[in-house]
């Protein structure tokens, strides 16, 4: 079933088609997105659909954006995947419409499958495949736009921000959970301590932790200094971290107001602790179990970094842009 502009707020020459409840560009293309989020968007979508706590994220986004949960308001969640961000946001949000978009048609599918079994979602969501570095809704059309873990992936932030920035009403927000470099330097020191450590006192160490952390650390260096590109930066799954100066020259570039981050924890108490499990979790060695030298480490880290640090060396942002 062909869907024309008339019948969506989309762009003047912008065409869709529906399949399986997911309404597809016709001018979709992969757009550098690597296998795990298509050709293998089942595997992605079985490790983190449940897994990960999307309502606390989606609730401190939205407690940070200032926002009345009591509006019926117009929300585009970008870089939706499966919908566990969507699922939040519709619970948190009772009054507004939340609609998801990605660049996987196959991650939008699953999202659309469990739609149609949720009646109190199924007329209050739509998915749009779509690739954000082309414009594709109309201007002014939503009052919110909440990404969870998404500008990173984005070979041009820019542009796709540029886009969204202009499909927002006036007064809106843009608000994005991302990576920042602060915490993430950090992050560098962790991860050779932890090599040095196990080296020293692992019997015998354990090569897969430590392959774990040089292939991290080398990873934090190839990600570095966001918007200049390199030549290894469309090959990366993960291209981007993100440093305040970066992000406050883009707001003033889209013509936002302001532009805020906050660490995306609440409870900054174990910070680096909790992004280290979380790392191991993420990248499938969460049967690692630490020795308590390594533990220890991780404890002393936290407590040798105040509060009112670890503000600003936040492992991970959320970025509040407005209008």
């Amino acid at each position: 079933m062909k869907i024309t502009s008339n019948d969506l707020p989309l762009l003047n020459g912008v065409k869709v088609s529906e399949a399986s409840g997911v309404y597809v560009s016709q001018d979709w293309s992969p757009s550098y997105v690597t296998d795990q989020f298509l050709d293998n968007a089942d595997i992605y979508h079985q490790r983190y659909f449940n897994r990960l706590d999307f309502s606390s994220l989606i609730d401190r986004i939205l407690t940070l954006g200032c926002i009345n949960r009591d509006l019926p308001l117009k929300v585009l969640d970008i870089g939706s995947g499966g919908g566990s961000s969507v699922f939040a946001a519709l619970k948190l949000l009772p009054e507004s419409e939340v609609w998801a978009s990605d660049i996987s048609p196959q991650l939008l599918t699953q999202f659309a499958k469990f739609v149609q079994n949720r009646t109190e979602f199924k007329n209050r969501t739509k998915a749009f495949c779509f690739d954000l570095h082309n414009p594709f809704f109309r201007e002014e059309t939503f009052d919110i736009v909440i990404g969870c873990a998404i500008l990173h992936h984005l070979v041009n932030p820019f542009e796709a921000l540029k886009h969204v920035s202009s499909a927002i009403k006036p007064g809106g927000i843009v608000v994005l959970c991302e990576p920042i470099e602060a915490g993430n330097l950090i992050n560098l020191f962790l991860y050779d301590s932890v090599c040095e450590l196990e080296e020293q006192h692992g019997s015998p160490p354990n090569e897969r932790l430590i392959r774990l952390m040089k292939a991290m650390r080398q990873d934090i260096i190839a990600r570095l200094g966001p918007g200049a590109e390199k030549p290894w930066t469309k090959a990366l799954d993960d291209k981007w971290i993100f440093d305040n100066n970066y992000l406050s020259n883009l707001a003033k570039d889209l013509g936002f107001s302001s532009s805020k981050v906050f660490p995306a924890q609440e409870n900054l108490d174990i910070v680096f602790k909790t992004s280290f499990n979380s790392l191991l979790a993420d990248s499938g060695n969460n049967d690692i179990v630490l020795p308590t030298y390594i533990v220890d480490f991780l404890d002393s880290i936290d407590k040798s970094i105040s509060h009112e640090l670890k503000q600003k060396l936040c492992p991970t942002g959320i970025i509040v842009f407005s209008k």
